[in-house]
């Protein structure tokens, strides 16, 4: 699995990859955990060269997940990794999608992650919108897998449902 910078970030993104390696490894796969350099999705000539040296050590056949922060920005060394490897890319949400980025730099992203994509085998999305969005690039359907962040069980939460909606009660609900 390879992510860029620390897993522990605290973002949504990094949740949810700390909690697909968590998962992975309950199944007890053997999953080994490369953390890539921080400057992605704008990484330089030596991260992408330390990326394509990485890539080179894995065994031919390997699964390789690839966490589409840095995958949309490496589409050379992912293509050539992708000739003698499964590679999966996770798309939290498409880089040329992001807020905050000039003309430029979205046309460029797009075109860098829709050349990644169409080298992997499979696609994991985060929701149904981007999976939408990357089928209408041209992306494969059957690549593309939603797999939803989900949340955990919280007892204490169930119980006060059911006691909300016993009859007679109007629930009010405060969401921040």
């Amino acid at each position: 699995m390879l992510v860029p910078g620390d897993i522990n970030t605290l973002t949504g993104g990094y949740e949810y990859d700390r909690r697909m390696l968590a998962g992975l490894r309950a199944r007890r796969w053997l999953v080994r955990l490369h953390e890539l350099d921080a400057g992605f999705p704008f990484p330089s000539a030596a991260a992408l060269d330390q990326v394509a040296k990485l890539l080179a050590t894995f065994p031919d056949d390997s699964r390789v997940l690839i966490d589409g922060l840095a995958l949309g920005a490496m589409p050379a060394q992912a293509c050539a990794a992708a000739a003698r490897m499964q590679i999966v890319g996770l798309v939290h949400h498409p880089l040329a999608l992001e807020s905050g980025l000039s003309a430029s730099q979205a046309t460029h992203l797009r075109q860098s992650e829709q050349q990644a994509l169409r080298c992997v085998a499979r696609i994991i999305v985060t929701s149904a919108a981007t999976a939408e969005t990357l089928r209408a690039w041209g992306l494969a359907d059957a690549a593309i897998r939603v797999v939803e962040p989900g949340t955990d069980a919280q007892p204490q939460a169930a119980r006060d449902v059911q006691r909300l909606l016993r009859p007679g009660h109007v629930p009010r609900l405060l969401c921040v």
